[in-house]
């Protein structure tokens, strides 16, 4: 007996040999995290189904070539100790694990989504405000009606045509401002002559004021986003579970890889539905410019 302890004992892996393994695990990690971060920069070039795919795939690959790794450089390499594990022990250790980063991942999607329709709810009233505001221009007298009507068409295409493009690129573009500038001089210089006109003008600055606050709230939400220490979180909180599922000792290997795939797949649907819905204007799941295209062809003409 003592002579089987001492050859189990001598074919148990060496301290060297199990920080090889670990560091092996660190680099594919980081490798996983510096692709996935590469990915998320570029997610404005491919459609969502593609990024769900990548996002999810990558979760499970790292998960089963981690469990292959663990299964055959430790278990496999391990006669005594294997048999200790308690899989019930583990299991409340890793229930906990499960719970604190399961309820800290879901108030991160539900910010997420309040973000996105927060800013939704921003570019609506922009539009709204310029549908306003070009109702009220309607009211004015020749010549000053023509001239700010082309102005505020000429503005709302902008935001269709290039202010949004360059939106979903993460830049802010300085002629929108200009335009505005432009059309408030010419909305200053108009001196109204009757009650009803004054009455008209003093609706049209009071909704033009407004018109101003949504853009520039709309602007300020163009670079939100979760911080990369939050992403950091994120994803190493997802790896340290999925290894956390490696210390359940299961005899039959392709159950434990269908469970740890199973984790793995559902952590890669969360951080997949947080990275789409993270950054508004960008990706395919984004804030679109339906609105003001929509006021351009059922409110506005050109004369």
């Amino acid at each position: 007996m003592n002579n089987y302890f001492e050859s189990a004992v001598s074919k148990q892996p060496t301290s060297l040999s199990i920080m090889v393994d670990i560091l092996g695990l660190l680099i594919l990690l980081g490798l996983l995290g510096a692709g996935f971060w590469h990915l998320l920069e570029s997610v404005t070039d491919i459609s969502p189904w593609l990024f769900g795919l990548l996002c999810i795939g990558g979760f499970v690959g790292f998960s089963l070539v981690g469990l292959l790794v663990v299964h055959r450089q430790v278990y496999q390499r391990l006669t005594v100790g294997v048999t200790l594990i308690d899989n019930g022990v583990v299991g409340w250790f890793f229930s906990g694990m499960l719970v604190i980063y399961g309820i800290t991942l879901g108030l991160i999607v539900v910010a997420t989504w309040q973000s996105s329709s927060q800013v939704s709810e921003i570019v609506s009233k922009e539009a709204a405000g310029i549908a306003a505001i070009y109702r009220d221009i309607t009211g004015y007298p020749s010549p000053a009606r023509e001239a700010l009507d082309k102005q505020i068409f000429n503005y709302t295409a902008f935001i269709v045509e290039k202010e949004w493009p360059a939106q979903r690129r993460g830049e802010i573009l300085d002629g929108g401002t200009r335009m505005l500038n432009d059309f408030q001089r010419n909305l200053y210089r108009f001196e109204p002559k009757t009650e009803s006109q004054k009455m008209l003008h003093a609706e049209a600055l009071s909704m033009f004021n407004r018109m101003v606050e949504y853009r520039r709230m709309r602007i300020e939400t163009v670079h939100w986003g979760a911080p990369p220490i939050l992403w950091a979180v994120v994803l190493v909180g997802g790896v340290l579970c999925i290894n956390f599922s490696y210390c359940f000792h299961l005899e039959d290997v392709r159950l434990h890889a269908l469970l740890t795939g199973g984790l793995a797949t559902m952590i890669g649907l969360l951080i997949f539905l947080t990275a789409a819905l993270d950054r508004p204007y960008h990706g395919a799941v984004s804030v679109p410019s339906d609105a003001y295209q929509l006021i351009i062809n059922k409110v506005m003409t050109v004369e």
